[in-house]
């Protein structure tokens, strides 16, 4: 409350100008030692309005401002039901419906378009370095006070009135570039970290992969001397797509490396599965359980430290009770992602509790008295999996995708069941050097983002 002192304070009342309580019980004031400005200083709004009728399709359309890391993401299709705005290369991105949940970019890409959700804003760069302030917009003080604010529902309270009247700290342009030094200074020893972590867990899989294939980095270079002409057979041509058809070859050169029996996806699994194509809530209500998301797929494992939920009910039927819910050993892969590298990566499922998963995952049940789930997941990390789906994967509106046909004509060697229980083992008992890299690089992140708010907040 703005009196510690008392239950009670006073406020005039010309200045009761919202209906909900929320606003003036938690307290809108963000301390400094710098000097603060309201942010209708540092940005001005910027309509460049393209009529639906007018939109050609050529630049692609915002489908969200990832929360967690202020990515954007597009649409699959450049496509629309209504009037676009124009974002320009430099712009502030806000979500006017998600404002408060840290969903602000700025535009490093270039051209694309927004709906109408979204406002667009150009930066005052005299007066703060764009990159300083889309770190203060998306700090933790600034988030938790603005979501403090923000009434349950109500859409259009993040105009610019409402944004422009936040005050932020302001240091001079100087102490910004020191400020953000000593930010990326310990950001980039986070991706060191990440990267040492990468280069261990690769070694790791390289020593795996030996153990199930003869298949080596050189064998999938193209000979320096190979004609960009190629001859293809009408034929033997399964797929009219230029990459695709280059690439093809390498395939067969991955499949005869095999030293055990190969079997395609197609031929292990007993069961698959699309995911459920309904809106989750990132609160949780009754009779909700959490879905799993493509976000939560990270370096071979669940992470569930970030989850969504939808009704219990969505993910049953009357005939099939147990439809969407996972169960143990259940095998989820992407099947599409903004990134060539992480479209087709995987995790195995190991929770008791009930959980469901999204559209942009397949679940898959394989025959055990054949294969085993978390053996199929480690292949699924080695370049022996990771070069039939650089093969086989497709772009589109900004994303990369493999369909489960795709998916399914994925081929892997199968060595016996024992052996196959050997190299989980293994790798279970090894990959802790790569984790305390990783342990290392989240820390640093955190740490990063704790200093920067340590020096400009007091």
């Amino acid at each position: 409350m703005p009196n510690s002192s008392s239950l009670l304070s006073t406020m005039h009342f010309r200045k009761l100008d919202k209906w909900y309580v929320e606003y003036y019980l938690n307290s809108r004031e963000l301390t400094s030692k710098y000097e603060m400005v309201k942010l209708r200083t540092l940005i001005t709004p910027v309509k460049r309005r393209i009529k639906k009728k007018d939109y050609n399709g050529v630049l692609p359309v915002v489908s969200k401002i990832v929360f967690k890391t202020g990515v954007i993401v597009f649409r699959k299709e450049n496509k629309t039901g209504m009037d676009l705005l124009h974002v320009k290369q430099g712009d502030l991105l806000v979500s006017s419906i998600n404002f408060h949940q840290g969903a602000v970019a700025l535009n490093t890409i270039g051209d694309f378009v927004c709906s109408t959700h979204y406002q667009t804003f150009i930066i005052n760069d005299k007066k703060v370095i764009p990159m300083f302030l889309l770190s203060v917009l998306r700090s933790e003080s600034f988030i938790s006070m603005v979501s403090g604010l923000k009434a349950n529902g109500i859409k259009n309270e993040s105009g610019y009135d409402f944004i422009g009247n936040f005050e932020i700290p302001l240091p001079s342009i100087p102490e910004q570039e020191t400020i953000l030094k000593a930010y990326y200074d310990t950001l980039s020893e986070a991706k060191k970290n990440k990267q040492a972590g990468d280069d261990f867990g690769a070694n790791l899989l390289y020593d795996i992969q030996s153990r199930v294939s003869d298949l080596r980095k050189e064998n999938l270079k193209l000979a320096e001397n190979t004609s960009i002409i190629q001859r293809v057979s009408f034929t033997e041509t399964r797929r009219w797509e230029v990459g695709y058809i280059l690439k093809e070859g390498r395939l067969e050169k991955i499949h005869t490396s095999f030293k055990y029996p190969g079997h395609s996806i197609d031929e292990l699994q007993t069961e698959s599965l699309f995911g459920l194509s309904v809106k989750a809530s990132v609160d949780k209500k009754k009779d909700m359980i959490p879905v799993l998301r493509m976000s939560n797929v990270v370096n071979g494992e669940l992470d569930f430290s970030e989850l969504k939920y939808l009704p219990e009910k969505c993910a049953i039927t009357k005939k099939e009770p147990q439809k969407w819910l996972l169960q143990e050993g259940d095998f989820l892969v992407t099947r599409t992602n903004g990134s060539k590298d992480l479209v087709g990566k995987s995790a195995v499922f190991h929770n008791p509790e009930k959980y469901t998963y999204a559209s942009y995952l397949i679940r898959y049940r394989f025959n055990s008295t054949l294969v085993l789930p978390d053996y199929i997941n480690i292949l699924f990390m080695t370049p022996l999996v990771r070069e039939q789906i650089a093969v086989m994967r497709r772009q589109g509106g900004g994303q990369y995708n493999l369909n489960s046909d795709e998916i399914g004509a994925i081929r892997i060697p199968v060595p016996p069941l024992p052996e196959q229980q050997a190299i989980i083992d293994f790798f279970n008992q090894t990959k802790d050097g790569s984790n305390n890299f990783y342990k290392k690089s989240h820390e640093l992140k955190l740490k990063a983002a704790s200093d920067f708010e340590k020096k400009i907040f007091s």
